[in-house]
């Protein structure tokens, strides 16, 4: 049997770098490759590609392994920051790591490494924080694609990154290998700081996404969606409560800072025909909390679960953002397309169109679908008996009819004495 080569993805951070020293501490023979996702052509300043390349040639050149440099920026461009874009100005709110790792680092790089080796007798390591069934099996073997690998958490549950991995196929982890899944973050440092990569501590950890760089979040969107003002508008009562520059600034839950206000708004809903902001007074109102939606089509790591084949519901763990702790839910089929709704045990806040939905039991990822519409608020399901839909809903007679269905496991009516007081409290 021919052992498979190892390909190690070099970003020139301390991760990556720690997961090339530990390949190479093995005695595998390791090819350090550099994916170039961004063209500095397109920005001016923003974005830290070559200060990456540099550190990432300098691992290489210390651990004394092959360094190679591929573009996939056409592929980045296509598959992450185009969709990204248009979901901003669909009033969505996506998360470009999620797509990076599903059409970049995990396709467009194996499918490079295939057309330079000329077959898929390799493996490619990352420093993400994760681990899988198999392990450091397939270093050793040659895996088939109806192997039944699983995408599991890793050993330091605050860096765990299955989140933004969860839509990578099947056939991708099987090639793929995460050297420092079993490590935490500070085990991870003390083993760079006293090995030949400790140059890589320098460095401060990558928290943002490339084409943003170090610039507000606003000042990047303004450069690629169309102005649109729009008017803050109070949900509850209809006023007007000042003037914005661009509904895709703001996203659901945030802090709206509206000028000569001193109280607190946030951001219920951007309507992007009129332009208008929806808000709310105060950050923890009512109709900012949900506890039930339904996702686009999912994609499953390890195939359809069995109660989904059968068209059962099942119970599992949720969360819709990165480190956000795990919510109890139920997963029940939706529609023979794939499409879920999802119930969960409390109410979430902030839960927004376009975001993944991710599903765990046990340390397993399971996989997830993107957040496709939302149930009723927990102001909606104020008055028993009585929903009234905001304008803004996608399907309100969907609604209506599954909460017929789930009662108030769907739609939990508060207690006695809970009820929201619009009078008492709306400062709108």
């Amino acid at each position: 049997m021919v052992l498979p080569r190892i390909i190690c993805a070099i970003s020139g951070g301390v991760d990556s770098a720690v997961a090339a020293l530990l390949l190479k501490r093995k005695g595998y023979h390791v090819l350090g490759i550099f994916m170039r996702n961004w063209d500095v052509r397109d920005e001016i300043g923003h974005c830290t590609v070559d200060e990456d390349v540099k550190y990432a040639k300098r691992v290489c050149s210390v651990l004394n392994i092959p360094f190679r440099e591929v573009n996939l920026v056409k592929e980045y461009w296509s598959n992450v920051f185009m969709p990204t874009i248009e979901e901003y100005e669909n009033g969505n709110t996506p998360n470009p790591d999620v797509l990076c790792n599903r059409h970049i680092k995990f396709d467009s790089l194996h499918k490079k490494c295939h057309r330079l080796f000329g077959d898929d007798n390799f493996i490619v390591a990352t420093g993400h924080y994760a681990q899988t069934t198999f392990g450091e099996r397939v270093l050793k073997e040659n895996m088939q694609l109806e192997f039944e690998q699983q995408l599991l958490m890793s050993v330091d549950k605050n860096k765990d990154q299955t989140f933004f991995l969860h839509e990578v196929a099947l056939k991708a982890l099987l090639h793929t290998y995460f050297p420092v899944g079993h490590l935490h973050k500070t085990e991870v440092k003390e083993i760079a700081a006293s090995s030949e990569v400790d140059f890589t501590l320098e460095r401060k950890e990558s928290m943002g996404i490339c084409f943003i760089g170090k610039r507000n979040f606003s000042d990047f969107i303004q450069d690629y969606v169309p102005p649109k003002k729009g008017s803050f508008v109070c949900y509850e009562t209809g006023r007007i409560m000042g003037e914005h520059s661009g509904y895709y600034k703001y996203t659901i839950g945030q802090r709206t800072g509206i000028g000569g206000l001193s109280d607190a708004y946030a951001v219920l809903h951007r309507d992007v025909v009129s332009g208008n902001v929806y808000v709310v007074h105060g950050m923890d109102h009512p109709a900012l909390y949900c506890q039930s939606f339904i996702t686009n089509p999912a994609r499953w790591i390890s195939g359809v679960p069995d109660s989904i084949k059968n068209g059962e519901s099942f119970k599992c763990k949720f969360r819709f953002l990165h480190r956000e702790p795990l919510v109890e839910c139920e997963v029940i089929p939706f529609q023979d397309d794939g499409r879920l709704l999802v119930i969960l045990q409390e109410p979430q806040r902030a839960i927004t169109v376009g975001q993944n939905a991710v599903f765990y039991s046990g340390d397993q990822c399971l996989g997830g679908g993107r957040i496709d519409d939302l149930g009723p608020s927990t102001l909606e399901c104020q008055e028993r008996g009585q929903l009234n839909f905001t304008t803004f809903r996608k399907n309100p007679d969907r609604w209506r009819r599954l909460v017929n269905n789930y009662g108030e496991k769907l739609c939990p009516f508060p207690k006695s004495g809970l009820v929201y007081n619009s009078q008492a409290t709306n400062k709108c």
